[in-house]
């Protein structure tokens, strides 16, 4: 009875109305009304608060505890222990579902879509076949999806494509510039704008579907359209703190960001490409990559997590290896400097100054960072600005 009492009233454990609990505590043929039940219930509840109430007082009032009062104590660790395996169980059934729910949406998303053909169209004999450098192309903080109008700046969906072009028009005259092999696309993170502040106007979930849907189709040309220039391109990324699903950070799971989804888009549709890389490098996790270019180490990392000096340090650990830069976002501008012997190189983004940045009084324009590398690291750098 005190096991049903309880289950029912106090831990929530049964499910079953009170009606239906009347023949097992009352016995067979005891059929009374779900209000006659639970008025009784309420009466056994403060018998069984009476009797615990005293045993706790007796236990209180001797050194040595009873055979009795063990088992009492070991019941309500077991009762516990249930209850976290429950609130456990509960928490990743509804991760699951919601990222199913994601999943079914995008693929809906992509079926529906009239999406243009991706012509190949690699001619060997237009590109550099043999060269001492390579490019790595920063592909940071596109915060696709968002919409800002200010004194300072003006971007939405699509200027972000005009400053895709723009951007690809210059990156090919560096390449022919320095008459470079390969290129190396680095994607760290907040390719959308997501909806972690109250300030990004983001209703529900199908706009932020469209939003991923949107700049993985636009990266996807960006890079067939740089694989008719180079041997190779590779693409490497890592997510963001934009694309959480949760906007409070302490809950989110790092392991759960939709920028993730965007490398599995661009593996689908370029697979056709001979000369496309998706995901090149090593993925140590969710956080960073490593990567070799002309036989030095690179990490990329967002940023987010790796604001100081000691980070980079950090990093260096936690890769295992010699690194030789570390490229990251996050902070919307172009810098390039050296920490303890290790280059660190951030890019900036394309978005400039929203609304965010007017609030913090952080000034920052539209910019990406393209880095010449050999076999020395980075020969060197063009701050490239997309307006």
């Amino acid at each position: 009875m005190r096991d049903i009492v309880l289950g029912k009233m106090v831990d929530h454990t049964i499910d079953d109305d009170y009606e239906e609990l009347s023949e097992r505590l009352f016995g067979d043929g005891s059929c009374f009304s779900a209000t006659e039940v639970r008025k009784r219930m309420y009466g056994m509840k403060a018998v069984i608060d009476a009797i615990e109430r005293e045993g706790e007082d007796a236990i209180r009032s001797t050194d040595r505890m009873s055979e009795f009062d063990r088992k009492k104590i070991e019941l309500q660790a077991e009762r516990q222990k249930f209850y976290d395996q429950r609130n456990a169980f509960n928490k990743l059934v509804r991760e699951r579902s919601r990222q199913e729910e994601l999943n079914e949406i995008l693929v809906k998303s992509i079926q529906e879509g009239d999406l243009p053909r991706l012509d190949y169209e690699f001619d060997p004999y237009g590109v550099v076949t043999q060269s001492d450098n390579d490019l790595l192309v920063s592909l940071n903080d596109i915060h696709y999806g968002a919409t800002v109008e200010n004194y300072w700046n003006t971007y939405n969906s699509d200027i972000c494509r005009e400053m895709m072009c723009r951007y690809l028009d210059r990156i090919i005259q560096i390449a022919r510039t320095h008459s470079s092999q390969n290129c190396i696309v680095w994607a760290n993170g907040d390719e959308i704008s997501g909806n972690i502040h109250k300030s990004i106007t983001v209703t529900n979930k199908e706009n932020v579907i469209e939003q991923i849907k949107g700049v993985s189709e636009l990266i996807a040309e960006f890079i067939a359209e740089l694989s008719k220039h180079f041997v190779t391109v590779t693409f490497v990324s890592v997510a963001g703190n934009h694309s959480r699903l949760d906007p409070n950070k302490d809950n989110a799971l790092v392991s759960e960001r939709l920028d993730d989804l965007i490398e599995w888009y661009l593996a689908a549709r370029l697979q056709s490409f001979e000369n496309v890389i998706i995901g090149g490098g090593e993925k140590v996790d969710e956080t960073m990559y490593l990567i070799d270019v002309r036989g030095k180490t690179y990490c990329g990392v967002h940023g987010d997590f790796d604001g100081s000096a000691n980070k980079i340090q950090a990093l260096q650990t936690m890769a295992r290896k010699p690194l030789y830069a570390v490229l990251s976002g996050h902070l919307h501008h172009c810098k390039m400097d050296d920490v303890q012997g290790i280059r660190t190189i951030m890019a900036g983004s394309f978005l400039g100054m929203d609304d965010y940045c007017v609030q913090k009084r952080i000034y920052g324009r539209p910019e990406q960072m393209v880095c010449v590398c050999d076999e020395t690291g980075v020969r060197c750098s063009y701050n490239v600005s997309l307006n």
